[in-house]
């Protein structure tokens, strides 16, 4: 039998989008409910748009698991070709946190490039390549180059 949780702890999936009509900042988060083992996943991105066709975003990801947390702090440019297409490039730091004593892995310094478009205002899809600088391998994705494909959507 799976038992879960759901939970709303201050602010967590909430989509603030632009702060006023005018501002060029915007934030947004989510939270995955909390499983029964105490795992969660969240996230939150606080961006800034520089002109119509160019935005920056610092990025930050926390997973938390049996035995360690993981977290990711990204920092990216994307760049609009046109209304929807747009590549993405930038730099990332990828840690292991662990809950029993061990040593942690050494954290892993990541380059990312990519490609996405923003399908309507509620969906997008993104293409990215992460190339790890250093031999740090953390757990199933320690890998040096991943390719992966994400979509979001929002409610």
């Amino acid at each position: 039998m799976a038992i879960g949780k759901a939970q709303s702890p201050a602010g967590t999936n909430q989509d603030f989008g632009q702060s006023t009509e005018t501002s060029d900042f915007y934030t947004e988060s989510f939270a995955y409910p909390i499983f029964m083992d105490n795992e969660m996943h969240s996230r939150f991105t606080i961006g800034y748009k520089l002109d119509d066709d160019f935005l920056i975003e610092l990025q930050n990801y926390y997973d938390t698991y049996r035995s360690f947390d993981v977290q990711r702090v990204e920092l990216k440019v994307k760049n609009y070709l046109s209304d929807k297409l747009y590549l993405v490039n930038g730099v990332a730091m990828e840690r292991e946190l662990d809950k029993h004593g061990a040593n942690a892995a050494k954290p892993r310094y990541i380059m990312t490039n990519g490609v996405g478009y923003d399908i309507n205002k509620n969906v997008m899809m993104e293409v990215n390549h992460d190339l790890n600088f250093n031999s740090s391998n953390i757990g199933s994705y320690g890998m040096p180059s991943l390719l992966s494909v994400k979509s979001k959507i929002k409610f």
